[in-house]
């Protein structure tokens, strides 16, 4: 949202077509106007099964793309006339914005790439379709150096491809008095580390979890749902160090970064940004985690620390940060700091420029 509510800020009419969650069970409406941004979401099967075919890049490419191009193909039909761009978010996207481009040349195409890629194979059936695909759109954009590279190395044509930098509302990200919400969740005072994200394997909150269960005076809080929630939910038992806040508003997120002493981001694959990262050191809370994919270019050594995502490591340096408090107050001060400088909304100007 942070895209469109900047855009309905400037004063640009958006239309936003979207599926409603998949993988989460938070409500949404199915058409919703805020300001000049026009929402349509719409309701399709599957719930974790988007989970289960990440794997199956073919599979999961069809079970996304016909409904959501057919209902968006039939509301242009009718709505064309409002449209002067269309900016896909993502290859599925980025698929269909290619056949509706088709249909409507006169349309500028961006695309937005998050993902990052890694054991690049460019003779890979899969990556040549990514390239093909992007290569139909007049632009692309994407966050990360290690992005680029990684497209230019499947063939994306390197002059369609330009870096850009996201942002947040650093107003409503912003540090607070978390104390009546730490009494509502029932949370001991102790040290307390924090997790937001999905709960796949991939993400490492099992990582984060199992040396939750050798650190009993420290507080590890989970925000997310998945396919790896009932095997969290089963050391909880075990474990009253360890609490499943489940699946939390966007809305209230906010709220529950300063909860936290640290914030961890414990990925075992390489992250295209992390959008969690600039929330939690916008909220004062510093960072500790994984050193892979763009999460180096995203943070610097005066607000994080990053490592190998290896159990030892993580055990390691959590430890270090609750017994070094000199340490982690330079980490916790540097952080906002940080966050108003590299994250505010005015980085939108890299991807207006483009329109």
């Amino acid at each position: 949202m942070d895209l469109t509510s900047e855009l309905d800020h400037l004063g640009y009419k958006v239309f936003v077509q979207t599926y409603s969650p998949l993988t989460t069970k938070i409500f949404y409406k199915s058409h919703q106007t805020i300001g000049n941004i026009d929402i349509h979401r719409y309701k399709w099967f599957g719930a974790n099964l988007f989970h289960k075919l990440e794997k199956l890049p073919l599979f999961e490419f069809i079970y996304l793309t016909p409904y959501l191009f057919f209902r968006i193909f039939f509301w242009l039909l009718s709505n064309h006339r409002h449209i002067d761009i269309i900016h896909s978010h993502g290859i599925t996207a980025a698929f269909i914005g290619n056949i509706l481009n088709f249909f409507y040349p006169k349309k500028k195409h961006i695309v937005s790439i998050y993902s990052s890629y890694s054991h690049i194979n460019s003779k890979n059936f899969t990556f040549k379709l990514i390239a093909f695909i992007l290569n139909k759109s007049d632009h692309i954009l994407t966050q990360s150096k290690i992005s680029i590279s990684q497209l230019q190395k499947i063939g994306v044509n390197k002059n369609k491809i330009s870096q850009y930098f996201h942002w947040i509302d650093t107003n409503r990200f912003s540090p607070s008095n978390p104390s009546k919400l730490f009494k509502r969740l029932k949370l001991k005072k102790a040290f307390t580390v924090l997790f937001v994200g999905r709960l796949i394997p991939s993400k490492g909150a099992l990582l984060l979890a199992k040396i939750a269960t050798k650190l009993p005076d420290i507080n590890f809080l989970f925000i997310g749902t998945g396919p790896i929630f009932n095997q969290l939910q089963k050391m909880k038992k075990t474990h009253k160090n360890i609490y499943l806040l489940g699946d939390i508003s966007y809305s209230k997120l906010h709220l529950y970064y300063p909860l936290a002493d640290i914030f961890c981001l414990p990925s075992l694959y390489e992250e295209g940004w992390g959008r969690v990262l600039m929330e939690s050191l916008s909220c004062k809370v510093p960072v500790l985690a994984s050193n892979l994919g763009a999460v180096p270019e995203v943070v610097d050594s005066s607000i994080s620390i990053l490592i190998k995502p290896t159990p030892n490591n993580f055990y390691q340096e959590i430890l270090k940060l609750k017994n070094n408090p000199s340490i982690l107050n330079d980490l916790k001060n540097n952080s906002r700091i940080y966050a108003l400088k590299n994250f505010s909304s005015k980085n939108i100007s890299h991807i207006i420029k483009y329109y």
